[in-house]
């Protein structure tokens, strides 16, 4: 009888084992299409927190694959917004990348460069990675030149669909 019950604990505890281990690995990385989904919501989230503010802007929603910095028979997709703010002076570049980058980390990203690695007085930026989403954002606010605000987004890269 003995025998028994340590057989059923070694049992249970080894399926414990095995449950813990099969979710305790890396997540599996997504397809182009779901980073896609969600680079364009994400851009479009911090967009909605500035879009008023800024006059001249042109997007680029992540429409084409790109093969720029990707391996040949690779792709990747970007979210890229400009634009200039109407009153520079008032609306403060710098600290719109702050609000910004709080925000993307409220998504889930980490960042993983700011303005203090560039010790650069009238430029802000950060570098922001969602490591789940396999996803990164470049927030650029500059004071005196125009654009003040680029917002730089991408995907990693994909075979292509070739």
């Amino acid at each position: 009888m003995r025998f028994g019950a340590s057989s059923s604990v070694v049992a249970a505890a080894l399926v414990c084992f095995a449950v813990l281990t099969g979710c305790s690995g890396e997540s599996e990385q997504p397809t182009l299409d779901e980073a896609t989904r969600q680079l364009v919501s994400d851009g479009d989230a911090l967009m909605s927190m500035i879009q008023s503010d800024l006059t001249g802007l042109t997007k680029e929603r992540a429409d084409t694959d790109r093969t720029t910095s990707c391996s040949t028979g690779q792709a990747q997709r970007y979210f890229v917004a400009k634009g200039n703010f109407t009153d520079p002076a008032r609306q403060d570049p710098l600290s719109r990348i702050g609000l910004l980058k709080g925000k993307l980390e409220t998504m889930g990203y980490r960042e993983v460069v700011d303005e203090l690695d560039l010790g650069e007085d009238e430029l802000g930026v950060t570098v922001a990675v969602n490591d789940n989403a396999k996803l990164t954002f470049v927030l650029l606010g500059r004071l005196s030149e125009a654009p003040n605000l680029v917002i730089t987004g991408k995907t990693e890269c994909y075979p292509g669909k070739g």
